[in-house]
């Protein structure tokens, strides 16, 4: 382990309605707004929005702040020879070393998984993804009004049974219930969705402080040599209900112009699983260092590990 301390997180104070919410050819994308001042972290105002951001260990000098979360299916790395059903990608930038530390969250599917915090952002990625559908539809009716032929597009009729996921937080009994989503709490989601604040670390979310780490590269291209990997050895979880919400969403989305927009196959909108081409990956545990709670460095937080 190259590291003496666990990462260090900054909730911020940013919130949801703040975020850029995005559906990509092979991600669902969360942006968040830059700072105005990227260039010089010590001028006024630079901390109004306060940007979620993280203190990496091992010489990083300081925070660096997030800059879009990524949910990516199925996962790009591999955790004790396992796939996973999806990642969760924390993307940071770091100001002055202009590099970027990446924390990457094994998502998995399982009975009794169902995620609050999740939701959250499935919503308004339904949302996103329901008004698309809306434009699309409005798109071809134009078209047809002024005389063209709508017959190379997709209808967004076929789509509109994925509508229902926006009912499925208020009542479950709708059919897209699954065996695991009893311990949903209704009451407990309401209160959840009422703390509008976007924190990426969240206990649902980052659920240990330990983790594999090496220097790579982004995986989108252009593949920039830029970027050093914390892979959490703990995964989240999500109910079969979330993954299946999620894959819809992004396998089956339709631009407002009627195009499908996602680049899947076999199940997965990722690339393919790579080799480290000899490049060393080292491993943070317990016996390398302690929470900071432990060592009494700041109070237990119900938002953090």
């Amino acid at each position: 382990c190259e590291e003496y301390h666990q990462i260090r997180p900054t909730r911020g104070n940013v919130k949801l309605s703040d975020l850029d919410f995005r559906i990509e050819r092979h991600v669902l994308r969360v942006v968040l707004p830059r700072r105005p001042c990227a260039d010089d972290i010590e001028s006024e105002g630079c901390t109004d929005p306060t940007i979620a951001g993280a203190d990496f260990p091992h010489w990083w000098a300081g925070k660096s702040d997030v800059i879009h979360v990524d949910f990516k299916i199925k996962s790009e790395h591999l955790l004790n020879g396992k796939q996973y059903d999806m990642e969760m990608q924390i993307w940071h930038f770091h100001i002055l070393r202009r590099r970027s530390p990446v924390m990457a969250i094994f998502v998995e599917a399982k009975p009794g998984g169902f995620n609050a915090q999740f939701q959250k952002l499935l919503q308004k990625f339904q949302d996103l993804y329901t008004d698309h559908l809306d434009q699309c539809q409005n798109f071809r009716r134009d078209l047809r009004e002024k005389g063209h032929s709508t017959d190379h597009l997709e209808d967004p009729e076929e789509y509109q049974h994925l509508h229902s996921f926006e009912s499925f937080v208020d009542e479950p009994a709708h059919g897209f219930s699954v065996p695991g989503d009893e311990n949903f709490d209704p009451d407990q989601h309401e209160r959840e969705l009422q703390q509008d604040i976007f924190n990426p670390y969240h206990r649902d979310y980052v659920r240990n402080i330990y983790f594999y780490g090496y220097k790579g590269s982004t995986t989108d291209p252009p593949c920039g040599q830029w970027v050093n990997w914390r892979i959490i050895d703990t995964p989240m979880t999500v109910s079969y209900t979330q993954l299946f919400q999620a894959r819809n969403i992004l396998f089956n989305h339709v631009s407002p112009f009627c195009e499908r927009t996602s680049v899947h196959k076999n199940g997965s909108s990722t690339r393919p699983i790579q080799d480290t081409f000899a490049r060393p990956v080292y491993r943070c545990t317990k016996l390398d260092f302690d929470s900071d709670v432990l060592k009494g460095q700041r109070p237990w937080s119900p938002h953090f590990m």
